[in-house]
């Protein structure tokens, strides 16, 4: 089979000749799907790459790509160059169609919603994946509710969310977000061995944290660190290394500096894949406090490594920890619930051990092999019966 690719995460043309993207798991997602097909077209917009920019490479020859143009933004002239982008969107999904057996479509994003339309008045085979907030939450756009109905009253193919509870339509499916292969498991043996025969001789004499995302509202990093501030109040002893960039990065530079946190916190910026794996191995915990999510892969990717995930309990967190089997829960709604979440860790060290070989197992079922088959079997499935 030939597959197609609609997404609106950027691309860019990198000095080498390379296609790359600052997606890394996403980039590994697109070509571990493709293992499962004869050649794939990713449609997406490319931008202009930036010195600064951190990007992973595409290496996987059965992978084209259809370019379309960066747009977006609130302002009119914005909203008028999307409209006249609208002819060039209708063309790629043209080719996508005479070139592909089966569409994959990555909502919510407004390229799909045309998408959508296009290829259900084609009777196109196409699956989806919803990688936002599956259930409504106060403040979500009127464009991403749109595309939750449409995924539950209209679309055709199967369809993964990230989600708790069964769904009522048998083609909503609950799915994951991948970022590491059963051979990278695999490699993390010795040194989570290591980590472990660590913990049960010598304890933990300084607890250290990691927390990695976009820095921007929704992802709370502030609530971390009104948490270590009080944490360094009472000589709790920690580090805390702040993976990641975004327009709250000044705002928590001020916080850091104004509470003196600057000798146990750290601000490293955006890591590829590969750095941020280096990080995770120096690191006991991951701590990430969103007030809203999709599927948090950052947790998984700490069990990967051996690391216990401390995470707001929202969306999959529950799911995601077993019930709190190989990690903690947290309500970032409660004032010092945090706080005292990290504060109670010194009488938590001889279960340690335990919860890391727990949260290692869950991991193994999450890898990217995983992900890709069942995603590989489920569509064909999916039409073979429709045929």
């Amino acid at each position: 089979m030939r597959l197609g690719i609609v997404t609106d995460c950027t691309h860019y043309h990198t000095s080498s000749g390379t296609i790359a993207t600052e997606n890394h798991i996403l980039l590994r997602q697109f070509q571990q799907l493709a293992t499962h097909f004869d050649q794939t077209i990713i449609v997406c917009p490319f931008g202009e790459m930036k010195a600064t920019t951190v990007t992973s490479s595409y290496t996987n020859t059965t992978i084209q790509f259809k370019r379309l143009p960066l747009v977006g933004g609130n302002k009119l002239a914005d909203k008028l160059t999307l409209l006249a982008t609208i002819p060039k969107w209708l063309k790629a999904f043209k080719h996508l169609h005479a070139n592909t057996d089966v569409v994959y479509q990555r909502f919510p994003n407004n390229l799909n919603i045309p998408g959508f339309i296009y290829f259900w008045l084609l009777r196109k085979k196409v699956f989806a994946t919803y990688t936002g907030t599956w259930k409504a939450y106060r403040g979500e756009p009127i464009s991403f509710r749109l595309q939750r109905w449409i995924l539950q009253r209209a679309f055709r193919g199967p369809v993964w969310v990230y989600d708790n509870e069964p769904q009522v339509k048998s083609t909503i499916k609950i799915g994951f977000s991948p970022s590491y292969s059963q051979a990278e498991w695999q490699e993390e043996e010795v040194q989570v061995q290591q980590r472990i025969n660590k913990i049960e001789t010598t304890g933990m004499p300084v607890f250290r944290f990691i927390t990695v995302g976009t820095l921007i509202n929704y992802k709370n990093q502030l609530a971390i660190l009104v948490a270590c501030k009080q944490l360094k109040q009472s000589h709790f002893p920690f580090i805390l290394t702040i993976v990641g960039d975004g327009p709250m990065k000044r705002e928590i530079e001020t916080y850091i500096t104004a509470n003196n946190l600057w000798p146990e916190i750290t601000m490293v910026g955006k890591k590829d894949h590969v750095a941020l794996r280096d990080l995770y191995r120096n690191h006991d915990f991951i701590v990430q406090a969103p007030l809203k999510e999709g599927f948090g892969k950052v947790p998984i990717e700490g069990c990967f490594h051996g690391l216990i995930p401390i995470i707001n309990n929202i969306s999959m967190a529950a799911s995601i920890t077993s019930n709190g089997a190989h990690g903690f829960l947290f309500d970032a709604c409660k004032s010092n619930d945090l706080v005292n979440t990290l504060s109670a860790l010194p009488s938590k060290i001889e279960q340690l051990p335990t919860m890391i070989y727990k949260g290692r197992a869950y991991a193994k079922g999450h890898t990217l092999e995983a992900w890709a088959s069942d995603y590989y079997n489920t569509v064909s499935s999916f039409y073979s019966d429709q045929a």
